[in-house]
């Protein structure tokens, strides 16, 4: 069962959405012994699963949708990356608070960290490492010392509420 991004994802070039539509509206499939472009256009299309290769021919599987929103929704954190890296900061206090939460937990509790390895850790995940920082500090997930120079985080990070 495919993910709705990997739908949309296989859909998006504007020959394979071509392609898919003339599958869709080939009422006995559409003929498999076509090119290699088309060959590789509709492999894309078979490993999404919206279409099926069966007796030389591509068929649509239009449940295909159906199944992919029937899926248990996904962690709720998943929407905020794209590609490993943080899409933007939630402005939701509870889904900030996760997605903090999450991000912590790339520091290990106890050891100290130099101002340097904070930007590191937090600039792997997105651009805005200061903010994602103050943040970081605000909600008690980290501690920062009264010099500034090293942050720890502590070893329970008070309780989320």
């Amino acid at each position: 069962m495919a993910a709705p991004e990997a739908l949309v994802s296989a859909l998006a070039d504007a020959e394979r959405l071509h392609l898919f539509a003339r599958i869709c509206t080939a009422p006995d499939g559409w003929p498999a012994d076509g090119d290699r472009h088309t060959a590789k256009l509709a492999q894309r299309l078979v490993a999404a699963g919206l279409v099926t290769l069966t007796g030389g021919r591509y068929r649509a599987v239009p449940e295909a949708f159906r199944e992919a929103l029937a899926k248990a929704p996904a962690d709720p954190l998943e929407a905020l990356f794209s590609h490993g890296r943080l899409v933007g900061i939630p402005r939701s206090p509870q889904r900030r608070r996760a997605l903090l939460e999450h991000l912590a937990e790339r520091f290990e509790p106890g050891r100290l960290y130099t101002e340097r390895d904070v930007r590191e850790k937090l600039s792997m995940v997105h651009d805005d490492h200061a903010t994602l920082r103050r943040y970081l500090v605000d909600e008690g997930l980290l501690q920062r010392s009264n010099d500034g120079g090293a942050y720890g985080r502590p070893a329970e990070a008070r309780a989320a509420g």
